[in-house]
């Protein structure tokens, strides 16, 4: 059973582990992992920052000003107004890649770039773009006027999941190289005056970190990293293009702070699905820059686990159900891997909120879901090999019941039964034979034995060589009698017992054995003790050990029986100095048919008189009790029996 038990656990374990590997390879639930960072994104809930504002061009801003696009004379007003406002650092996310067409001012473009220029903190943005699907992926740079006199640039680009989702962004991306810082932490750089983090080196080497093509063509990109998101849509402070150009806002509003300009009105720019979105409020993505660039600044940036680490982690956590499963019931069991799969999906979707860590857990999950079923599996698989092996051996055991099972071989469990409810058959028909068995010993044997007895009495010329043998097998029915009663013993009918006073009866019955070999009983019995037991097999328990005593202790020898109150339990023990009992036999005691030898007792016999029973009836009886027997001895010096049971309270 150990060697079935072992293989359940192995195979098993194997089974989770080949289960998280493969799914966690293959990123079947993918979905799932996303699902759950959305769902601890939505949880975790933040307030804006106070330093940030955005600068719609909306729907009002499109009213007032005209369709799109507008003259660049227009964007250099608001850029003035921001300069003068005391901006610390303006984001414009706006792609001024041609010259302008919408104006009548040949000099509009120089008017924009000298605004840029005056402003001396305005970033702009690099688009990543193909030309067409799946075509060569080019880099779109804004002017070369706009570029020179612009404070930073960076590049506008989300990364899109399976799913459609934007939940990341690449701290670096190039064609060829990954020389790209992101548009929110050039924003970043010039609020804080730090240098431009544009790494244009990498197109003019070759590192194999950056898996640089052949062709130098493709799009390369580096350090991804999944947003913190602070809100839905519309979290930040956000003012109309319209508004700021007219003068319509606070005094103060843009002093030292944070602008990003670009388009919030439907259709105009670029929106996305993100974690905190929803499919009807799509996020903008000026707004989207605006929670990359809160992330990188506070350092909440996610960052996914390596592989490795991630497998090793993941391997552990389907496991885990493997240490309570076994010692469950089968309800417990699916209860607490339930609970168990929720609250780790849940710490999951909270883990990036508390750790700035992404530990994608679906496929843990997913073993973890198949952790019961598959325990289960192999647990049903251990017990019908068990049971076959059982079956078969009370097949050839049980061999004269009026019952055979039937054939029901076209279904293994429907068979199984049967056999099961005809081996049931068979045990309750030997239970009927055992006990009329029993009532043969108790009437036709013991009567016949003391009818015999009787007789011996009235013919003293044979008594004396008929009683003792007679006498020996009556007793011998009598504790095979006993002891079968102990075994078939129910303990829904125990009642509660003065134990201190069955303890007094016990030892009064035993007077005149004692008395015969001039011993003395000396008793230390506490009052008030009370069990919950069967009177006569304790009482004949207890009669036993005493006269246990008395037959191995010598003439003019003292027996001490205790009664005590020890952690709720009542300790009755007898000792006596009689020869003691080897270190060998006494593991033989309480066993079936076990008899002391004759170096223990005395006697010139091989070993003592006696079926070998009476011991083996205390165990029983004090095992029915909820008890326990013990004794200790020490060869010629002495030897104490105990007998313990719990209390009743």
């Amino acid at each position: 059973m150990k060697r079935f038990v072992a293989n359940d656990y192995a195979s098993t374990a194997l089974i989770l582990m080949a289960l998280t590997l493969i799914t966690f390879s293959t990123g079947l639930f993918s979905r799932v992992d996303n699902l759950l960072f959305d769902i601890g994104q939505k949880l975790h809930h933040q307030p804006a920052p106070d330093d940030v504002v955005i600068v719609g061009i909306d729907e009002a801003s499109l009213k007032v000003l005209g369709r799109w696009p507008w003259p660049r004379e227009t964007h250099a007003k608001l850029l003035q107004r921001l300069h003068e406002e005391g901006a610390a650092a303006i984001g414009l996310d706006i792609i001024f890649s041609e010259p302008d067409s919408t104006s009548n001012n040949h000099n509009a473009d120089a008017i924009l770039a000298a605004a840029i220029k005056q402003a001396n903190n305005v970033v702009l943005p690099v688009m990543l773009e193909s030309t067409r699907l799946n075509g060569q992926v080019i880099e779109t740079l804004p002017l070369s006027e706009y570029a020179s006199n612009a404070a930073d640039l960076g590049r506008v680009h989300a990364v899109l999941d399976d799913d459609g989702i934007a939940r990341s962004i690449y701290l670096y991306e190039g064609v060829g190289a990954p020389v790209w810082q992101h548009f929110a932490q050039a924003i970043l750089n010039v609020a804080q005056h730090q240098p431009s983090k544009n790494n244009f080196a990498l197109s003019n080497q070759a590192d194999a970190t950056v898996n640089v093509s052949p062709s130098n063509l493709s799009l390369v990109r580096r350090d991804q990293r999944r947003i913190s998101f602070l809100g839905a849509s519309s979290h930040f402070l956000t003012i109309s293009y319209a508004q700021v150009l007219a003068g319509e806002y606070t005094k103060g509003l843009f002093q030292n702070k944070i602008v990003l300009v670009g388009a919030t009105a439907s259709g105009l720019g670029d929106t996305f699905s993100t974690s905190v979105s929803s499919a009807q409020q799509l996020m903008p993505g000026v707004e989207y820059h605006a929670n990359v660039l809160q992330s990188i600044r506070t350092n909440h940036l996610i960052k996914t686990v390596n592989s490795p680490i991630t497998i090793l982690v993941l391997v552990c956590f389907a496991l885990l159900p493997l240490f309570w499963l076994p010692k469950l019931s089968a309800l417990l069991g699916l209860v607490s891997s339930l609970v168990y799969f929720v609250a780790l999906g849940f710490c999951a979707a909270l883990l990036p909120q508390m750790l700035d860590i992404w530990l994608p857990p679906a496929a843990t999950l997913f073993s973890i879901l198949l952790a019961y079923p598959v325990w289960s599996w192999r647990k049903l698989e251990a017990a019908q090999r068990y049971l076959d092996d059982e079956l078969n051996h009370l097949k050839h055991s049980l061999t004269n019941s009026p019952t055979q099972p039937a054939d029901v071989s076209y279904d293994h469990f429907d068979a199984r039964i049967a056999q099961v409810r005809a081996a049931g058959e068979q045990l309750r028909y030997l239970q009927d034979n055992r006990k009329e068995t029993l009532a043969f010993i108790s009437h036709d044997l013991r009567a016949p034995l003391a009818r015999a007895l009787q007789l011996l009495e009235q013919n003293p010329a044979v008594k004396q060589q008929l009683a003792a043998p007679i006498g020996q097998a009556l007793q011998m029915a009598e504790d095979f009698l006993q002891t079968s009663r102990a075994e078939m013993l129910d303990n829904t009918s125990f009642k509660e017992l003065d134990f201190a006073g069955l303890v007094h009866q016990s030892t009064d019955d035993a007077y005149e054995a004692a008395t015969q070999k001039h011993i003395k009983l000396q008793r230390d019995i506490v009052d008030n003790v009370w069990v919950n037991g069967n009177f006569g097999l304790l009482q004949r328990a207890l009669l036993n050990l005493i006269l246990n005593a008395v037959k191995f202790s010598p003439q003019h020898a003292v027996i001490s029986i205790q009664l005590s109150i020890e952690n709720q339990q009542a300790i009755f023990s007898v000792t006596d100095y009689g020869p003691g009992i080897s270190v060998e036999d006494q593991g033989k005691l309480f066993k079936r048919f076990s008899r002391a030898s004759s170096s223990n007792t005395g006697t010139g016999s091989a070993v003592t008189e006696g079926a070998g029973l009476g011991l083996y009836f205390v165990t029983i009886v004090a095992e029915k009790h909820h008890g326990s027997v013990s004794v200790q001895s020490e060869v010629g010096k002495q030897t104490c029996f105990s007998l313990s049971m719990p209390i009743v309270s």
